[in-house]
């Protein structure tokens, strides 16, 4: 099958799976239920029916509902790669990755917190269902070297290792799995047609930029990190901060050093709300990104962009159902304030 017969069909399959994504009135809909259970028996009308199969309502906390969502995003994707062979199958399983190290972020966390919660792949999305990494050794691990020396041989090694040594913070070891992650991404463009890349790059070129300031601003302002922590954990992805900006932004006095850089840039929304800065930063960052992909859809057709373009909104959608799930479980029933945490403006 030649690319142009391959992408045709897969082209065909993507448009069929965005046809499928929630509507604003899924949405509102969803924003009126009073119950969780209420909103599973909504959800398993549309796309989503077989997400919650065999889930009795006893067991529906967070985690248990996270997951399921998040598996039916892995197995779409494990689905599409069927339709590819050579370099393409091997980018997509590149932006497979992204789960992997999610998971792993989980193993981690559970060696220290809570290890009876990674006794079973189910409380995983990835790992023990695809991949190569053996969820028995890594949950096994009795502690984060162990762990580390289980995934020698990997990609991952090289950059925990270091780690092992002394005492880090659970912060800086998440960070460097995404490091991991951006570095494993980037060599893999090449695998790519030049046209491809230029256009890859400009999404993961917002995406760095924006998570540079998010950890840049964080790091100065909750963990008081040093300059060069900051820089040396930042993503150097060609986005519009290039890396004299982001070390100029890592050696600023504080936050409003940071946002003093800013205010001239297309980024400077993020700090011109001073009252909800701290709670909505995130949500802003994902908005805004939110309706840059969505430009991005309009415009790409027949290559590999449309694919993680559907993949984003899809992991877009799939943190709203978890937004306003959490918000009808505490108790915070009204549409209109429950809509202010939603990255979907309606």
């Amino acid at each position: 099958m030649s690319n142009a017969v391959r992408y045709a069909a897969v082209d065909t399959k993507i448009r069929a799976l965005e046809g499928r994504l929630l509507s604003d009135t899924d949405y509102n809909v969803l924003l009126e239920k009073q119950t969780v259970p209420d909103i599973i028996h909504y959800l398993e009308q549309t796309d989503y029916r077989h997400v919650f199969a065999g889930m009795d309502e006893q067991s529906l906390h967070r985690e248990g509902i996270e997951v399921r969502l998040r598996r039916y995003a892995v197995d779409k994707l494990i689905r599409l790669r069927h339709y590819f062979r050579g370099n393409y199958s091997k980018f997509l399983s590149v932006l497979l990755m992204r789960f992997e190290v999610e998971d792993l972020k989980i193993l981690i966390r559970a060696i220290h917190t809570d290890r009876d919660y990674i006794d079973s792949p189910h409380a995983l999305v990835y790992i023990g269902r695809y991949g190569d990494l053996d969820f028995q050794r890594l949950s096994a691990s009795g502690s984060f070297p162990e762990l580390v020396e289980h995934l020698k041989g990997t990609p991952y090694y090289r950059y925990l290792v270091p780690l092992t040594q002394g005492e880090k913070s659970r912060f800086q070891v998440e960070m460097s799995l995404d490091l991991a992650y951006v570095s494993i991404f980037k060599r893999c463009l090449e695998l790519l047609t030049r046209e491809e890349q230029q256009k890859v790059l400009q999404i993961t070129g917002i995406k760095a930029d924006l998570q540079n300031l998010q950890w840049i601003y964080r790091g100065k302002k909750f963990y008081h990190l040093p300059p060069d922590i900051l820089l040396n954990y930042s993503i150097s992805f060609g986005g519009r901060l290039d890396n004299a900006a982001i070390r100029e932004l890592c050696y600023s006095k504080d936050v409003s050093g940071v946002a003093d850089h800013l205010k001239e840039s297309r980024y400077r929304f993020l700090f011109q709300h001073d009252r909800t800065r701290d709670l909505f930063m995130e949500r802003r960052i994902s908005r805004y990104l939110y309706y840059r992909l969505l430009e991005f859809k309009r415009k790409s057709s027949m290559d590999i962009v449309a694919i993680i373009v559907y993949f984003d909104l899809l992991d877009f959608e799939i943190r709203d159902i978890i937004t306003i799930m959490e918000n009808i479980r505490y108790h915070n029933e009204n549409p209109d304030q429950i809509k202010r945490y939603l990255i979907r403006e309606l």
